[in-house]
């Protein structure tokens, strides 16, 4: 009994020692994570293309030395944050009331089929101010301010946290142009230097450099900050509003391009106790009614000046909504390529070209404005890179035909996830449905999918079976595209 009690004995402490030594190799294989993560995250610099960026500096200098602004427009492009299809009046709203934005619309046009090239805000701001979509501008993620522990993991996976410098900006081929440039509102394309919005073609910016659930969240003039951390939200849109008047008050010879690009109606929501409310859709119809109030003074202050026939002012969002908002009657919000997520409202106003009370089906999508703009005035595209988006100036200042074309839908990281033409949509297999609970969940795959958007606009039943040859032709269109972008994925000439 003896001799098996020892051998028992031994046989645990031989156990605890291996277990000893596991435990002891597993927190030095942890250190080692911790150091490599850290080596990583101090040793990151991201890095730019010296040939595209000698090729952009070439070319904004081309413009430059050619530059013209006689007879051209002023430019005004209002973005809101996360703002959906259906939250203005125009849309279908019946529990928000938007009189000045209606406004614009019912003497301009309404885009019944306008997306964001985007369903997150980085890439969709990159993808519309480039004309690029978002792989193609190497920016195709959220960022985050820099130190937050999702800005660390990004540098340790080496990816960019900012627009890459050689990538061109329609604030930068304006002010190549002659354009006076401004900039009101959010930024949210990298927090330092070289993508600064005074790095990038605007003379003058006032706003915040990512959306407001960050931190510190403090608004900058310029380079510096001229409202500290945590800036009182209540007063964003007083702020906002008027720098906007500020800028647009300027005596000026040169035409102007003025971004006004509103952190609202993204979380969390804020409105002045005045504004308490005045909705019947609670605090987020509070943030849009006070936002309506904004264009109205921006629009009140283009007519005092004599500048509103002579401006083009162009309304949207930089992707569906989140967690409050109408997406319109449509499956999705924001983050998804579901309609929901990236249909989202456009209005035009230029007194002097477009014809009022218009509204349209043309399908337009936000990388299409950069090249539209550019045939408009007369400037020439960047000769080293495609541009995604198309000329569509005639659908949108005069009453052509609508175009025969693909909208494609990318999605953040994984690249393409759907294609659509005038009827159908195509969605590759992909995951889907959250499935699991609030803290501990996973996406299941599902697809493909073919929904047909003329009988099924809430792409609520796959159509597959019933139209095996349209699945067949989406399917073909669908790799076609996704082998050229796997093929040159920065779209380079």
């Amino acid at each position: 009994m003896r001799v098996r009690r020892l051998g028992t004995m031994k046989i645990l402490s031989r156990s605890i020692r291996f277990a000893g030594t596991l435990v002891i190799l597993g927190l030095l294989a942890g250190l080692l994570g911790v150091l490599w993560f850290g080596i990583r995250v101090v040793a990151y610099e991201q890095e730019d293309d010296a040939d595209h960026l000698r090729a952009k500096h070439e070319y904004l200098d081309s413009i430059r030395s050619a530059r013209a602004t006689d007879g051209r427009p002023n430019i005004l492009i209002i973005l809101f944050d996360d703002l959906g299809y259906g939250d203005l009046g125009v849309f279908g709203a019946r529990s928000i009331a938007t009189p000045h934005i209606d406004g614009l619309a019912e003497a301009g046009l309404r885009l019944d089929n306008y997306y964001s090239p985007s369903p997150v805000c980085t890439s969709s701001r990159a993808a519309m101010l480039t004309g690029r979509y978002a792989p193609r501008a190497a920016l195709n993620l959220v960022a985050f301010p820099s130190g937050h522990p999702i800005d660390h993991t990004l540098r340790a996976s080496n990816q960019n946290v900012r627009l890459p410098a050689e990538e061109i900006l329609l604030p930068e081929i304006l002010d190549a142009a002659g354009f006076e440039t401004g900039m009101v509102g959010k930024w949210h394309l990298g927090d330092h230097s070289p993508s600064l919005p005074n790095d990038r073609g605007f003379d003058s910016y006032i706003g915040a450099l990512y959306s407001n659930d960050m931190t510190p969240f403090a608004i900058y003039r310029d380079r510096e900050i001229l409202h500290a951390a945590p800036f009182d939200q209540t007063r964003m849109n007083e702020v906002y509003t008027a720098a906007a008047v500020e800028f647009l008050d300027r005596d000026r010879e040169a035409p102007f391009f003025f971004y006004f690009a509103h952190n609202f109606p993204h979380i969390p929501l804020f409105s002045p106790t005045n504004d308490h409310g005045r909705s019947r859709a609670g605090l987020y119809g509070d943030v849009i009614e006070g936002l309506d109030d904004s264009i109205g003074t921006i629009v009140e202050t283009l007519e005092r000046r004599g500048q509103l026939d002579n401006t083009l002012i162009l309304l949207t969002s930089d992707n569906g909504p989140w967690y409050e908002g109408s997406p319109g009657g449509v499956r999705g919000r924001k983050n998804q390529t579901f309609e929901g997520g990236m249909r989202v409202p456009f209005i035009a106003h230029w007194p002097r070209r477009i014809r009022p009370g218009r509204s349209s089906a043309a399908p337009v999508v936000g990388v299409d404005l950069v090249p539209t703009l550019l045939a408009l005035l007369g400037l020439p595209a960047p000769p080293d890179r495609i541009l995604d988006g198309l000329d569509l100036g005639a659908q949108i200042f005069d009453d052509a035909t609508p175009v025969d074309r693909l909208i494609h839908y990318f999605g953040m990281n994984d690249g393409l996830d759907a294609i659509r033409d005038a009827r159908f949509k195509y969605h590759r297999r992909r995951g889907i449905r959250s499935v699991g609970s609030d803290r501990l969940s996973y996406n299941e795959l599902w697809g493909p999918w073919l929904f047909d958007l003329e009988l099924d606009p809430e792409e609520s039943y796959d159509a597959t079976r019933s139209q095996p040859e349209e699945a067949a032709r989406m399917a073909r269109l669908f790799a076609q595209k996704q082998a050229e972008v796997e093929a040159n994925p920065r779209g380079w000439r």
